[in-house]
């Protein structure tokens, strides 16, 4: 029992701690029950973060196809980059004019594939210097079309040039020899008509329900102090868990926070790894960053509502809570 309360105290020290990062404890429904597993020690899939020092020997290494992408506009990575790694931005990936999920058509995902030399035994490591939402975004949209080997790069280009590691302002060669073959339909994302189901809190005896829709936005955009696209609010029943609490660090330069410290915020927040979970934002980046987290952490029934506020604030009738 001590150890069980100790952990819920060091929950409520993490979430006082994180203000900064937009954390609220009035945005969370409740509080963490005392009767359950412990916080994990280790990411289950730690494979999918990949360090610094980790893919510099990768690089250096010619035992695995390895493909760097650079998340960053055009302009950053001519004034340099990770050797040898290709510029593929972020925005390519997302397609406002594509419901239900609004990513791009398989077709175009397997062009691009194609180009950058991307197949399905390729290790690919994404990274940016916007703290891992850039890459998010990229790593979603291969991991939802199939890719089971993306990695993003922790601490991205801060941690890397601090490290003064390889760097260069050459323009790769690029094999154009990519095989990966998309899946039709996307793994882990949501579409509006699926929302219900998430809206939807399932009660046990005893118990109360666990959160099945989250909110990765700020604070201020939970609440509507801050209107995105004219409309503010969040979806009713949402709680609200800014992605930045999950990091650690200067902006632009963090890192993930350790396994136990993300668990526990996730509890305080209501989130229960075994619940069915949709994760939501503007328009699919930032709940990418989240959807990735949780993915680290082993969490297997989630889905990106890439639509996200954006398509949600503007359907007739939808119904808004600030």
């Amino acid at each position: 029992m001590h150890l069980r309360i100790c952990v819920f105290a060091f929950a409520l020290a993490l979430t006082a701690g994180a203000g900064d990062q937009g954390l609220d404890p009035s945005a969370v429904p409740r509080i963490t029950p005392l009767n359950e597993a412990p916080a994990p020690e280790k990411f289950a899939h730690a494979d999918a973060l990949i360090e610094t020092e980790e893919l510099a020997k990768l690089l250096e290494s010619t035992k695995e196809n390895v493909v760097v992408l650079d998340a960053r506009d055009d302009t950053s990575f001519r004034l340099g980059h990770i050797t040898a790694a290709r510029n593929l931005q972020s925005d390519l990936f997302q397609d406002p004019a594509r419901p239900p999920y609004f990513m791009p058509p398989q077709e175009a995902i397997k062009r691009i594939a194609a180009q950058e030399g991307i197949s399905a035994n390729t290790r690919l490591v994404i990274y940016d210097e916007d703290d891992g939402r850039l890459a998010a975004r990229i790593w979603f949209t291969f991991h939802a079309h199939g890719h089971d080997k993306c990695s993003i790069l922790n601490g991205g280009v801060a941690k890397w040039r601090v490290e003064q590691r390889a760097w260069s302002v050459a323009l790769p060669t690029v094999s154009g020899a990519g095989s990966f073959e998309p899946l039709l339909i996307p793994r882990g994302a949501c579409a509006f008509d699926d929302l219900s189901r998430y809206r939807m809190r399932v009660h046990t005896m005893g118990k109360l329900p666990p959160v099945s829709l989250l909110d990765a936005r700020s604070r201020a955009e939970y609440t509507g102090e801050e209107a995105r696209g004219g409309v503010g609010g969040h979806i009713p029943g949402a709680a609200n868990l800014p992605w930045t609490a999950v990091m650690s660090g200067k902006e632009n330069a963090r890192v993930w926070k350790r396994p136990q410290e993300i668990y526990a915020l996730l509890r305080v927040a209501g989130v229960e790894k075994d619940a069915a979970l949709a994760i939501y934002d503007q328009a699919g980046g930032r709940s990418a960053h989240l959807y990735f987290t949780l993915h680290l952490l082993g969490f297997s029934d989630i889905r990106n509502y890439v639509g996200g506020w954006r398509e949600y604030s503007t359907r007739p009738g939808a119904e808004i809570e600030k």
